[in-house]
């Protein structure tokens, strides 16, 4: 089985080397590495060909123009050539084991076209922030309602980062929808859920960086934006419209815990309260849907 990574990059200078380091030091080696650059100016194309001159299995593709995170991606899944495709972030870390632990996973699940798996959270100097995982952060409530429910009608809770796919050349030739807040990772997701072969595996593989300065997942444009969200209580519940602005809401908690007008303390207990909200709110959602299920 021929394995291949598909990575996109843009300005990810910082975090880049201990990235490709973990992809290259995996106790069962991938095939190929198709890394798909969008135009950086910060060095990232400079590591990059540094790498690929030592190691023959990394292809770059360096674009002429910026296309943005879903066309690089998209023009980057169509390079590979693997029976199996992982998808990797710039700026996470691999766990040794994760491509064989992946692999152990599709041969236990044989029923698996897809599968996305957890991930420890690490801050810029990649120390673990209180312990999170990737899943608490989303909020994903493995286990109390079908997958293929939960990702179609209710929402993506597949991150990119720790998705792997078996080669799939309907979905690789379809163009991904141009539909606001819909990134490659949710379109990929939809697409095995809807034909029930979409798996989350509990484990962490990986470390899952959050940062200020992301391409996607937790980015924020400002260190200052907690100042203009809305962290009204209302009797001690937040106040939350729907679960993608709880979803940004912990993320920019997490982001955000060095603020310089909000002792860490207080924000834990921000955090607390939200994720017994989210809690609460997949409960409600994951409830109503097996009931929908039951009387159909």
């Amino acid at each position: 089985m021929k394995l291949s990574v598909s990575m996109i990059t843009f300005q990810g200078a910082s975090y880049l080397k201990a990235q490709m380091d973990s992809i290259l030091g995996q106790s069962i080696p991938v095939h190929e590495i198709i890394v798909c650059d969008d135009g950086s100016t910060d060095g990232t194309r400079e590591i990059l060909a540094s790498y690929a001159a030592e190691n023959p299995q990394i292809q770059l593709h360096f674009n002429e123009k910026n296309l943005g995170t879903v066309a690089n991606m998209q023009q980057c899944l169509r390079r590979t050539t693997g029976d199996l495709i992982f998808l990797a972030d710039q700026d996470d870390v691999w766990l040794p084991s994760k491509v064989e632990k992946t692999l152990a996973f599709f041969q236990e699940n044989p029923e698996a076209d897809a599968v996305f798996s957890n991930a420890d959270i690490i801050d810029e100097v990649a120390e673990t922030q209180f312990g999170m995982t990737l899943w608490d952060i989303i909020g994903f409530p493995y286990g109390q309602v079908d997958l293929a429910d939960f990702e179609t009608r209710v929402d993506n809770v597949v991150t990119g980062a720790g998705l792997t796919f078996k080669r799939n050349q309907e979905l690789l030739e379809k163009d991904i929808p141009q539909i606001p807040g819909l990134l490659h990772d949710g379109w990929i997701g939809l697409y095995f859920a809807a034909k029930n072969t979409l798996k989350a595996n509990p484990e962490k593989l990986f470390q899952y960086r959050s940062h200020a300065n992301q391409q996607v997942g937790g980015k924020i444009k400002e260190r200052q934006a907690l100042l203009d969200f809305n962290l009204a209580l209302y009797d001690g519940v937040p106040v939350m419209k729907d679960f993608a602005s709880w979803k940004a809401a912990m993320k920019r908690l997490y982001t955000n815990l060095d603020l310089p007008y909000m002792d860490k303390a207080k924000i834990q207990d921000q955090i607390d309260l939200y994720a017994e909200y989210g809690k609460t709110y997949f409960q409600l959602r994951a409830s109503l849907f097996l009931f929908v299920k039951a009387i159909r």
